[in-house]
C-alpha cells in the first residue's frame, strides 16, 4: 500500500499513523496548506498556501498517472477525487471516494455548474462514494438534480470513519487532578463550530471552560470570553492523546456546531462516557 501525504518540515504526519511496515507513506510537500485548522482556513488566513496546495495536488496527480495500482482510494472528494484521481484514466485500477464532511459543504457551497461538473466526473468514475453520515449524502444529493443524484445514490455508501481510542485514563486522572471540575469544547476554531455559544454557556453558568484546538476565531473567541467573563481556558492545538485526555477528564463535552455530518467528537465522548451538552 502507497499513501500520498502532505507533510510540513519536520513533521511525522503519515508515518506515525501508518505503523504497518506494509505502507509506504510518501510525503509530496503541500505541508503549507494543510493541516490544523483545516486547509481551508490555512489558504483563506495566507492565500499564497495555495501555491503549496496546487504543488502537492500536480505530484500526486502525476504519480497517479505513473504508477500502477488496482485500487486508489481518495480521501476527500475536493481535492483528491478531484481535480487528481478521477480525471485520471488509471488503467483498470478501481477508484474509491470518502467524503467526511468539509469536502461535501464546500461541494454544495460551489456555483451550479461547478458542482455538476465535479460530481459527474466523480460519479462516472468512481466504484464507490462513502460518506460518513446519511445527512452528507442527503446535502450532496439535495443540491443536484434528480437524475446526477440517482448516480451517486447508485455507488453510495454510508459508513462512519472508524477510529481507536488511545489509553490516557492516566493523563485524564492528572488533568482532573490539575483542574477540578470543568467542561470542555473540542475542534477547530472556525465560524461553523459556534464556540462562541459554549463560552455564553460557561458565562452564564459560571465553571471552567477549557478550549482544545485552534483556528482563524481564536483570536476574537478569546475575546469574546473576556467580554462575557468566563472563565475559558485556551489551550491551542495539542496531539490528539493529549485533546482526548482532556475529553476523557471533564464533566462534559460543550457542542454546538451547526455543521457536522457524523461528528468524531460526539463519537469519542460517548466512547469515553464523557455526557454531552448542547449548546
Amino acid at each position: 500500500m502507497v499513501v500520498y501525504t502532505p507533510a510540513r518540515a519536520g513533521s511525522t504526519a503519515g508515518a506515525d499513523f501508518f505503523a504497518d511496515d506494509s505502507v509506504d507513506v510518501v510525503r509530496l510537500g503541500g505541508g503549507a496548506a494543510f493541516g490544523p485548522p483545516g486547509a481551508l482556513a490555512r489558504i483563506t488566513a495566507f492565500p499564497p498556501r495555495i501555491i503549496s496546495a496546487v504543488a502537492w495536488a500536480r505530484r500526486v496527480h502525476d504519480a497517479l498517472r505513473r504508477e500502477s495500482f488496482d485500487r486508489v482510494i481518495a480521501h476527500w472528494a475536493v481535492p483528491s477525487a478531484w481535480p487528481i484521481a478521477a480525471p485520471i484514466g488509471m488503467g483498470t485500477a478501481e477508484l474509491q471516494v470518502v467524503s467526511h464532511g468539509s469536502d461535501v459543504r464546500l461541494l454544495v457551497e460551489l456555483p451550479l455548474a461547478i458542482r455538476h461538473r465535479i460530481v459527474d466526473t466523480i460519479a462516472s468514475r468512481a466504484t464507490v462514494w462513502r460518506f460518513v453520515s446519511t445527512p452528507l449524502l442527503d446535502a450532496l444529493s439535495a443540491s443536484l438534480p434528480p437524475d446526477l443524484a440517482r448516480r451517486v445514490a447508485s455507488i453510495a455508501e454510508v459508513r462512519p470513519a472508524s477510529f481507536d481510542l488511545p489509553d490516557v485514563r492516566a493523563r485524564a486522572t492528572e488533568l482532573r487532578r490539575e483542574l477540578g471540575s470543568f467542561r470542555v469544547s473540542l475542534g477547530r476554531l472556525v465560524a461553523s463550530k459556534r464556540v462562541d455559544r459554549a463560552i455564553d454557556r460557561a458565562a452564564s453558568r459560571g465553571g471552567l471552560l477549557v478550549v482544545v484546538g485552534d483556528g482563524p476565531e481564536r483570536s476574537s473567541l478569546e475575546r469574546h470570553a473576556k467580554h462575557r467573563g468566563a472563565d475559558a481556558r485556551f489551550v491551542g492545538d495539542l496531539p490528539r492523546d493529549e485533546a482526548l485526555a482532556y475529553l476523557a477528564a471533564a464533566d462534559a463535552l460543550v457542542f454546538a456546531s451547526e455543521s457536522e455530518g457524523c461528528s468524531t467528537v460526539l463519537r469519542e465522548a460517548s466512547a469515553l462516557d464523557t455526557p454531552v451538552e448542547l449548546a
